[in-house]
């Protein structure tokens, strides 16, 4: 009896903050027919749901908190990358390996496209 309580408890906590190793698969037939209950299961769950059709995975279904963190930690990866492309560029503008464009872009390009024909 003390193991199973014990059990529950890790069972919950890890339904909070882990996905499950083992992905929960709906079949595209059940998702027709339960639609209803299929969307209750997701609004308290953290777990992606895979839709599968012959067998073959067709795509995924998460609650709408889950695919708030989800578009949350996506900004929050762009954002990185942006500035790491911004430092870069600081970088080498304080080397002196940026260069400065002078004319308009379609000068520009009809200079490159005449060095390449040279």
């Amino acid at each position: 009896m003390l193991l199973s309580c014990y059990m529950k408890k890790i069972t919950k906590k890890t339904k909070e903050f882990t996905y499950s190793l083992v992905p929960e698969l709906i079949s595209a037939s059940d998702l027709q027919r339960k639609s209803g209950k299929i969307l209750r299961m997701l609004k308290d769950s953290t777990q992606p749901y895979f839709i599968v059709k012959n067998n073959k995975p067709t795509g995924v279904i998460v609650g709408i908190e889950e695919y708030n963190k989800l578009k949350k930690i996506q900004k929050e990866m762009e954002l990185k990358e942006v500035l790491k492309i911004i430092n870069e560029g600081e970088k080498e503008l304080e080397e002196g390996k940026v260069k400065e464009l002078k004319g308009s872009v379609f000068e520009l390009w009809k200079n490159l496209q005449n060095n390449k024909n040279d």
